[in-house]
């Protein structure tokens, strides 16, 4: 960045944060100590003092009534703004943290009151992708651009049924799935359009050659009911049993779904329409005995099968 960005930078940083040390600010514009002195002394020119304590706790500060600006926020939405970066912190694989944070620190800097973020509700995270996140925001930002100019893509691409294959590919839109990005388009290698995970894109070139999109495109057409898989649609019915019942009915798997509740037992009794029988297989796995699937039989099938392999592996 220029020294003009950069000393703007340092100011919003100043007055959103408060009180920061010269190496905090050295290590978040990425230039070193010496240049974060000279930033000061530009500042100085244009008449906008920044002031300096020693010690331990000391650093750069900006006076409280300099460099203001009002956005009229109120004090909810500033609050979603810290805890939309909670969130997105927690989560490890949003790309574009750094920007957010950046946008964040030039709203904080207009407010008059200082936010701490450490005031924000504290948010556990469970598991992430094992991704790198910034040669996933590059393939993010290249297949964009792709999919605006219209250009073929050229990929390596792992797949979990074939392995490792080249293909060409027309991107026609990205989606995010479960934390994970994924590109629609048609694939020429297999003559109809599919669903690529990024991070399974190994290697990629942008080509010269364009393509025309369907008019009649959307993406809702190629997504299942409650998940990625477009296949058969499945009309279930399970009968699950209390404390797994609570659990369930807490969150919302399909659109579509219906709950009745069984005052006696407090089980509950689940119907909905879905779609992507291996995770339907694995979702009604996972709460072990205390489900029991009334409808289809096809997907009691499923389970059985299932249940028997694993008798097998653990030789029961």
């Amino acid at each position: 960045m220029s020294k003009l960005s950069n000393c703007l930078r340092m100011l919003i940083l100043l007055k959103s944060r408060g009180r920061m040390k010269i190496k905090e600010l050295a290590e978040i514009l990425e230039v070193s100590e010496r240049t974060i002195r000279e930033y000061k002394n530009e500042l100085e020119k244009a008449r906008i003092y920044l002031l300096s304590e020693p010690g331990k706790n000391g650093g750069y500060y900006l006076d409280k009534n300099s460099f203001i600006f009002n956005l009229d926020l109120e004090e909810a939405e500033i609050s979603s703004f810290l805890m939309a970066k909670e969130l997105l912190e927690k989560e490890d694989n949003f790309m574009f943290l750094k920007e957010y944070e950046r946008g964040l620190d030039k709203i904080k800097a207009a407010l008059e009151r200082r936010y701490d973020d450490s005031e924000s509700q504290h948010i556990i995270k469970v598991s992430r992708p094992n991704i790198d996140l910034e040669n996933e925001k590059k393939k993010y930002v290249d297949i964009s651009s792709s999919i605006i100019s219209r250009n073929k893509l050229k990929i390596n691409y792992f797949s979990i049924n074939s392995g490792l294959a080249e293909r060409i590919i027309r991107p026609y839109a990205l989606f995010m799935y479960k934390g994970f990005w994924y590109c629609i388009g048609y694939c020429e290698l297999r003559g109809e359009i599919r669903d690529f995970k990024l991070s399974r894109i190994k290697s990629y070139e942008l080509l010269k050659d364009t393509f025309d999109k369907p008019i009649d495109f959307k993406l809702s057409d190629y997504l299942g009911y409650n998940s990625i898989f477009k296949d058969k649609l499945y009309n279930i019915k399970l009968k699950i049993k209390f404390p797994m019942s609570i659990i369930v009915s807490e969150r919302i798997w399909s659109e579509n779904q219906k709950i009745i509740f069984n005052q006696e037992d407090n089980s509950i009794l689940f119907e909905a329409i879905m779609t992507g029988l291996p995770e339907i297989k694995t979702w009604i796995l996972s709460m072990g005995s205390h489900v029991e699937i009334l409808e289809p039989e096809e997907l009691k099938e499923e389970i059985k099968d299932e249940v028997k392999k694993l008798k097998d592996l653990y030789k029961i």
